[in-house]
């Protein structure tokens, strides 16, 4: 981290970004580099993201005093998605590439050009991604020089600094620090990516509109309406429209959907790890 120029840290707010800012920003303040730190999100929209995401993620920078940037992708993913006709996949994950890579690229080609250099900058490019969220990603490099991006004027290394950490280190950590996370873990959504995401298996999706219309949001019928627009299959092993009509059923059966702060740690570490998180953020505020 001290032999880098600038260091940025990707956020998307969600549980791994979290444990990752924490854990840079400590290390960045024993290193004294605090100050090379930038946090970026890259904000989706409405229509993809959960209500509160980029507030969260400026929350979660400003805690250790860091810059904090938000960047947006023209059009949001809804609109790639009617532009092109299909929705994406694994193989071609455009909101991945073109919604979020893209629009971070240009930031830092931007940060190399602001720092002035003679010599070549030497940027850290950090992402949250973990090996054992799937096999994909445990296939990359903790540390690799981003061919795609780096130049004569800069070298950009993609940073995974948590990637050998555990789905339950990262709620031990979240729980010991007392971190802000977002209330969609409690509702017992595993992850903080776009609300209907191409690679979330089925029941995550119809819990995904369950809890779209305890929030009051719209989506689940826009999404849907939106498939039958394009003629498009949301994923091959079942579509939107299965996913709105289970949901609904589960409504019908269970009643709306609810849940209380705290949930998540309490599922992953138990209740007297929660209640400890509680009084933790209860102190802090």
């Amino acid at each position: 981290m001290d032999a880098a120029h600038a260091i940025l840290v990707q956020s998307s707010a969600g549980k791994d970004s979290l444990v990752m800012l924490h854990r840079i920003a400590t290390w960045a303040k024993k290193a004294g580099c605090l100050h090379k730190v930038v946090v970026i999100h890259i904000d989706l929209g409405e229509e993809s993201e959960w209500p509160g995401v980029r507030e969260l993620a400026q929350r979660q920078a400003e805690r250790y005093g860091l810059r904090f940037h938000v960047l947006r992708a023209e059009g949001g993913l809804l609109g790639l998605v009617e532009k092109r006709g299909m929705w994406p996949d694994a193989a071609r994950r455009l909101c991945t590439a073109t919604l979020k890579r893209d629009v971070a690229n240009k930031l830092l080609r931007q940060i190399a050009a602001e720092l002035g250099l003679d010599e070549q900058a030497v940027i850290l490019n950090c992402m949250g991604i973990r090996a054992a969220e799937s096999p994909a990603r445990s296939k990359k490099q903790r540390l690799a020089i981003d061919m795609r991006t780096s130049a004569n004027s800069r070298m950009v290394l993609t940073w995974h600094p948590i990637f050998e950490v555990t789905d339950r280190e990262v709620w031990q950590e979240i729980a010991t620090h007392g971190l802000e996370y977002h209330p969609v873990y409690d509702a017992l959504i595993p992850r903080l990516s776009c609300v209907f995401c191409v690679l979330a298996p089925f029941d995550v999706l119809v819990r995904a509109a369950r809890l779209c219309w305890a929030l009051g949001l719209p989506l689940p019928a826009r999404y849907r309406d939106l498939e039958a627009k394009i003629g498009h299959r949301f994923k091959q092993s079942h579509s939107l429209a299965e996913v709105y009509a289970e949901a609904e059923r589960l409504e019908r059966k269970e009643g709306a959907l609810v849940w209380n702060r705290g949930d998540a740690v309490r599922q992953h570490l138990g209740a007297d790890a929660a209640d400890d998180y509680l009084a933790r953020v209860a102190l802090a505020a």
